[in-house]
C-alpha cells in the first residue's frame, strides 16, 4: 500500500466546533491492519460503511438518556429533551429559569459557522444586551423521526454536567415555535485557536513562552475539569479550543463526541478524534480506552503552539502511524509492553524503523526562548510534551499531574496572551 502525497497545510475547521462525523458506539470489528484507512483526506474520519449511519446509542448510556431499562433502548423526543435540560439547567446554573423562546429572546446579527449538526449565529440577547453565540440544532429528515439528534444529546448532556472557565459556558437552551427548532446560546468568542497561530505565523510575530504556558494551562485545567467529571472529551484540537477576548482564556468545545468513561474501562468505538490528533492506540484498533487519549491530542496542541502547525500530518492512518513513529521512536518492549496485543499491531512493519526519533530536531533546546518567527519550547516543556505523547496510553501523564509540571511551576511566569483580533 502506498501513500498519496497530501498537503502540509491544517484544513482548519469552524469555530464553535461541529464534529463532522458520527461515532459508533458499539465498537465495530477490529480490522486486520491491511484495512486501516489510507484515505489521503488528512481532516475526514474514515468510517466504515457500517457506522457512516450509524446513530445508536452505547446502550449504558441508554440507560441514562433515555430512561430505558435493562440494556433496552428507544428514541429521546424533542419535549423529553427539552424537559431535563430545564432540570439540569435549575441544577447546574442556578440563574436560569428555564426554556425561552428563540425570536423573543435573541436577535440573529450574522452567521458565524455552519455544520452537519448545527449553525452557529452571532446573536444579541434582547434583555440584556449581550453578544452571544447561538447554535441551532440540525435535525436532518433521516432523525426527524427517529427522535432527537444523538450528537447534540452528547454535547447538550456534558456541557450541562461539567461548568468550569476553561469550557464554553452554555447559557441556556431555547426553542422555536416547531419541535425541530432547538437552540444552545453561549457565551460569545471571538476566535478560535488554529486562527490564533495561523496570524501569528502570517504575521511572524510569534507569542512567548510565557503566554502560550498559560493557553496550555487553559487547556489543561479544562481537561481535568472534563476527566474529574468522568468524560472523554474525544476531539481535541486546535480549532476545538476558543478565546475570549477580555482575558485571554482559552476554553475547551465541541462536545459532540464526548462519552462518559468509567473504571475499569468499557468498549468505546477506536473511530474517533480528528487523524492528526489521534493517539496512535486507536490507530491500532484498540476499543478499550479512557481521557489518556485526550491527554494524547492535547499534547498534539501543545507542539502546535510552537510549531504553527500539526506536529504529524498524515496522509490516512498508516501513514500517520509512520509519522507518529518517526517523531517519538517506534515501539518496543520497553517503551510499550503491550503494543503486540493491539488488534492491528501483529502484522505491522514499520518502514522507517531504524531512523532516529525527530523530536528534537523539531524542538531544538537553545538559550533563546524567541527566535525569527517561533518561540522556542524549554526543556521543562518538552519534558512535559514528551510525557503526554507517551506512546503506551497507560504510562502518558494525566491532566492533574501535568498541571503540577516544572514547567508551570518553575520558569518564566504565565501572562496573559495577547492574540489579534479582526478589528485589531
Amino acid at each position: 500500500m502506498t501513500d498519496e502525497p497530501c498537503s502540509k497545510r491544517t484544513k482548519r475547521h469552524d469555530r464553535w466546533g461541529d464534529s463532522s462525523s458520527e461515532d459508533e458506539d458499539e465498537a465495530p470489528r477490529n480490522s486486520p491492519v491491511t484495512g486501516i484507512s489510507n484515505c489521503c483526506d488528512s481532516n475526514q474520519r474514515s468510517l466504515p460503511d457500517q457506522t457512516k449511519n450509524s446513530n445508536s446509542l452505547h446502550p449504558s448510556e441508554n440507560s441514562i438518556v433515555t430512561g430505558a431499562r435493562d440494556g433496552q433502548t428507544r428514541n429521546i423526543s424533542t419535549e423529553e429533551i427539552i424537559d431535563k435540560a430545564k432540570g439540569k439547567f435549575r441544577k447546574h446554573n442556578p440563574g436560569i429559569h428555564g426554556c425561552r423562546e428563540v425570536s423573543s429572546s435573541y436577535e440573529r446579527i450574522s452567521r458565524i459557522s455552519e455544520g452537519t449538526y448545527g449553525i452557529v449565529w452571532r446573536a444579541r440577547d434582547v434583555a440584556t444586551n449581550e453578544i452571544v453565540a447561538l447554535k441551532q440544532i440540525k435535525f436532518h429528515d433521516d432523525l426527524v423521526h427517529d427522535g432527537f439528534p444523538h450528537p447534540a444529546l452528547r454535547e447538550i448532556w456534558a456541557l450541562l454536567a461539567l461548568s468550569h472557565e476553561c469550557i464554553v459556558n452554555v447559557r441556556e437552551m431555547v426553542v422555536g415555535t416547531r419541535s425541530d427548532r432547538v437552540f444552545m446560546a453561549m457565551d460569545y468568542m471571538e476566535m478560535d485557536l488554529s486562527t490564533a497561530l495561523d496570524r501569528c505565523d502570517k504575521t511572524g510575530n510569534p507569542l512567548p513562552q510565557s503566554e502560550l504556558k498559560m493557553v496550555m494551562h487553559n487547556i489543561l485545567s479544562g481537561m481535568l475539569h472534563i476527566h474529574e467529571n468522568w468524560y472523554m472529551h474525544r476531539d481535541m484540537k486546535t480549532s476545538n479550543i476558543l478565546i475570549r477576548r477580555s482575558s485571554g482564556r482559552a476554553c475547551i468545545c465541541d462536545f459532540g463526541l464526548a462519552r462518559k468513561y468509567s473504571s475499569p474501562p468499557k468498549i468505546y468505538t477506536q473511530l474517533v478524534i480528528t487523524l492528526w490528533y489521534r493517539p496512535p492506540e486507536l490507530l491500532f484498533g484498540t476499543n478499550v480506552y479512557g481521557p489518556e487519549v485526550d491527554i494524547w491530542s492535547t499534547g498534539c496542541i501543545f507542539g502546535e503552539l510552537f510549531t504553527k502547525s500539526a506536529l504529524m500530518q498524515g496522509c490516512g492512518e498508516l501513514d500517520q502511524i509512520e509519522k507518529i513513529f518517526r517523531l517519538l521512536g517506534g515501539p518496543n518492549e520497553e517503551n510499550w509492553p503491550n503494543f503486540k496485543s493491539l488488534p492491528n499491531a501483529k502484522n505491522f512493519r514499520w518502514r522507517s524503523k531504524n531512523g532516529p526519533p525527530q523530536i528534537h530536531k523539531l524542538f531544538p533546546i537553545n538559550g533563546f526562548s524567541t527566535g525569527g518567527s517561533r518561540t522556542y519550547l524549554d526543556v521543562r516543556g518538552l519534558d512535559l510534551l514528551c510525557k503526554m505523547l507517551t506512546l503506551d496510553p497507560k504510562k502518558r501523564i494525566g491532566a492533574a499531574e501535568a498541571l503540577q509540571h516544572p514547567y508551570f511551576t518553575e520558569g518564566v511566569k504565565m501572562q496573559k496572551p495577547r492574540f489579534v483580533f479582526d478589528d485589531e
